[in-house]
């Protein structure tokens, strides 16, 4: 099954609401018994292994995505090549079109020229119909017979075939022009005609190819963009399950302490250089005002005052929480554990192992504190206990 975008986002949150839920529940290590720790391992490694499962199936999606957005991009490729190519066959059609446009320039002078021939020779044709019109009543045997000799007779016959050839000539010549000037108007309406559709073809075949260009470009988006929040839930999964790998081996090594070790001997140190203002238990709280059980003892002390270890062992919790603001909680064994609150700040790490009086830490205001001090707890097997029995 494929998880859409939304949907993965709503199983992020839910991961996320689920974790803080388990942070909220788990307040620190050694809070609880062993019982309550186990049954939060095993809820941790459920969170944990459903993450890993949303992990790969986001993988595949995301693997997927990558598929197909290679796939658009060769086909945005091949569209912008047959663009290209078009542009060009666009280019060559303009230079054909130029041409088309010079050789009509060309025919339309020349059919002028013909026009401007035809008329001078029709001209001359008709003047000399007229002519022929005006002395129709001369006999052309007169003409012959009024030569003086022999000689002006042959020159007569003569001029007059010229005249008659020349007639038939013109008359050809004219017929001929009027057919030129047909055969070039032709020309001239096949040339537009070539122009115009020739155009026409390949500013449609570019208008086909830019609107496939523009529909592979925004189906390009639309992959990328979900290719995109597909690794951003990756990655968000990922913190998650790396969070969620994190507190498990909290969890581990709080049972296990709980599971092994022997108690400390002796009393413990007291933690700090102060007096005692609050007890051990109920107690009206100081800033909510109710009536609350105190689980440790306040020890007021100046801010930024050195705070040192109860007893040996090794730091499983360094972190704010919630009302106890930063905190510190050393396990010692055999189910011990000491827990300083409202600290300014640390000097010890999760997972440190620390001796009896090293400073840990010092008094601060962080959480919930009407002023610097330090609140101070002795915890066996999750149960809070009255620190002044052990101190």
């Amino acid at each position: 099954m494929k998880y859409h975008s939304k949907n993965i986002i709503v199983i992020i949150i839910a991961i996320i609401l689920s974790t803080t839920a388990i942070l909220s529940i788990l307040p620190s290590p050694l809070v609880y018994a062993q019982q309550d720790y186990e049954r939060e391992l095993e809820r941790i490694q459920q969170e944990r292994e459903q993450t890993q499962e949303q992990i790969e199936e986001v993988k595949k999606q995301e693997q997927g995505y990558i598929q197909e957005v290679e796939v658009v991009e060769e086909q945005l490729l091949g569209a912008l090549s047959q663009l290209d190519a078009l542009n060009v066959k666009l280019v060559e059609a303009k230079t054909e079109i130029d041409k088309t446009t010079i050789e009509m320039v060309l025919k339309e002078q020349e059919l002028k020229d013909i026009e401007k021939e035809l008329e001078y020779k029709t001209e001359i044709l008709n003047d000399r119909a007229a002519t022929l019109y005006k002395n129709r009543n001369t006999n052309i045997l007169e003409v012959l017979l009024n030569a003086e000799n022999f000689i002006e007779l042959i020159s007569r016959l003569k001029l007059m075939n010229t005249i008659a050839e020349s007639d038939a000539s013109m008359v050809s010549s004219i017929k001929d022009k009027k057919m030129a000037t047909l055969s070039v108007k032709n020309a001239i309406i096949d040339l537009r005609e070539k122009q115009r559709d020739y155009k026409q073809d390949v500013e449609s075949l570019l208008a086909q190819a830019e609107s496939k260009r523009a529909e592979i470009e925004t189906i390009h988006d639309q992959k990328t963009t979900l290719l995109s929040e597909t690794r951003a839930n990756k990655d968000a999964l990922v913190r998650m399950e790396s969070q969620l790998a994190q507190k498990e081996q909290e969890v581990k090594t709080i049972l296990e302490n709980l599971r092994h070790g022997s108690a400390p001997e002796g009393r413990f140190a007291w933690p700090v250089s102060g007096r005692m203002t609050s007890g051990f238990g109920y107690r009206i709280h100081p800033i909510f005002g109710s009536r609350r059980f105190h689980s440790g003892i306040d020890i007021a002390a100046r801010h930024g005052t050195p705070i040192v270890a109860a007893a040996g062992g090794q730091v499983v919790q360094s972190g704010y929480f919630g009302g106890y603001g930063y905190s510190i909680m050393v396990y010692h064994g055999g189910g011990y554990a000491t827990w300083y609150a409202h600290l300014s700040s640390f000097n010890v790490s999760v997972g440190q192992n620390v001796e009896r009086g090293q400073v840990i830490g010092y008094v601060g205001s962080t959480g919930w504190a009407t002023g610097a001090h330090l609140h101070f707890e002795v915890r066996i097997n999750g149960s809070p206990h009255n620190p002044l029995d052990y101190l």
